[in-house]
């Protein structure tokens, strides 16, 4: 433990503030789906070896990914935190505070992608039929909606049509659900 303390004090004292917020802003980045944070970005303004980057780059990433960080509260911190120097544990509270809303949407997709489908978006379109090769004045209103959802390996599209009473029966069982 206290050799990890060591390595963690000796890697994030070579970084001044602003490189260290630009790394904690970019990796946040990747956390939520962006561009992935790598070596090369910072190789011209930290005196990282690429092992050092890799052993910073996890702990900053286990760190916000950590659930308890987003309470900034000292109390509540990971041991982790708890190890890291003060101006960085400064730099992680304000980069929090800033990101926090969106650390908290990527880490809620995370989750519940890996705990089953998630519904990620919809698309709806109502339709006014007026007749069909059985009835020639139908007039019945048809919704068409697209169900966009992810899981842990792909994003599907799940394509319904519904007449009014199947659209009752959808609303009535998400409701039932929803609680």
């Amino acid at each position: 433990m206290e050799d990890e303390t060591e390595l963690l004090q000796n890697i994030f004292t070579k970084v001044n503030s602003d490189v260290m917020n630009q790394f904690l802003h970019a990796c946040v980045d990747e956390i939520c789906g962006r561009k992935r944070v790598t070596f090369q970005q910072f190789t011209n303004s930290v005196e990282w070896t690429e092992n050092e980057y890799k052993i910073a780059r996890q702990v900053i990433f286990d760190l916000l990914r950590n659930p308890a960080v987003l309470y900034l509260e000292n109390e509540r911190m990971p041991h982790r935190y708890v190890e890291t120097p003060a101006e960085l544990q400064l730099a992680i509270r304000t980069c929090v505070n800033i990101r926090r809303e969106h650390l908290v949407k990527a880490l809620l997709r995370e989750h519940s992608i890996k705990n089953g489908t998630t519904l990620l978006d919809f698309d709806w379109r109502l339709k006014w039929i007026m007749g069909s090769s059985k009835l020639a004045t139908l007039k019945e209103p048809l919704l068409q909606l697209d169900l966009i959802t992810e899981d842990s390996k792909s994003q599907q599209i799940l394509d319904l049509e519904l007449n009014r009473d199947e659209l009752d029966m959808l609303i009535n069982a998400l409701e039932e659900v929803g609680g």
